[in-house]
């Protein structure tokens, strides 16, 4: 079972999300629609079912409140974007390499991402608060998958024998530091900035 697997599975335990729900895709992706274009704030559930085609009540059934919907918009977006980054990493050769390009790949496609840059851009404070402080999933989601990325590239002897949860969560910490507190010299929107911190700063930390 891959990285991204075992890493989803917990996810979607922990959410019991409804699979084949097509209902519950389409609040969603209303959902996720809805907060690009118009910030959290401005948004309401009366507007997600509009945009759903459903009924207010049926989007009520699926989400109990805004706050839930927002959370998993948010944890969904990562899971994709997990998938996307797992099928970059296969190309990569070598284990150490495989994990450097790992966090190259999160830190630029994160700050990227048009959800997080409409809500870094217009309401900042509520969105920072929310990844930093609310949104626990996120971060185990996270340190599961690296955790497990770490543990096979350690066992095939590409990095130092050292604890994989505490080096994830590490990797995880600058991740979140760059993307959310982007002004300075370590760029999120420079992928040769990004590199360099890996380089600099990752590589020693891990090789053997």
């Amino acid at each position: 079972m891959s990285q991204q697997s075992v890493a989803a599975q917990t996810l979607l335990q922990n959410l019991k999300v409804p699979e084949g729900d097509k209902t519950y895709e389409k609040i969603l992706d209303a959902g996720l629609s809805l907060f690009v274009e118009f910030g959290l704030r401005r948004t309401t559930m009366e507007d997600v079912a509009t945009r759903a085609g459903i009924g207010r009540a049926t989007a009520y059934r699926r989400f109990t409140d805004k706050d839930q919907l927002i959370q998993v918009v948010i944890l969904r977006e990562c899971q994709r974007e997990l998938t996307k980054i797992e099928a970059d990493l296969r190309k990569i050769e070598g284990g150490l390499e495989r994990v450097l390009e790992s966090f190259v790949l999160a830190v630029t496609r994160a700050y990227r991402h048009p959800l997080l840059s409409r809500l870094m851009t217009s309401e900042p404070e509520t969105i920072l608060p929310m990844l930093t402080q609310r949104l626990w999933q996120m971060m185990g989601f996270f340190r599961i998958y690296l955790a497990s990325l770490l543990d096979k590239v350690k066992k095939d002897g590409a990095i130092r024998d050292q604890s994989s949860e505490m080096l994830a969560e590490l990797m995880l910490r600058l991740m979140q530091s760059m993307v959310l507190s982007p002004d300075g010299v370590m760029n999120p929107a420079d992928e040769a900035s990004v590199r360099k911190v890996a380089d600099l700063y990752l590589r020693p930390l891990l090789a053997r």
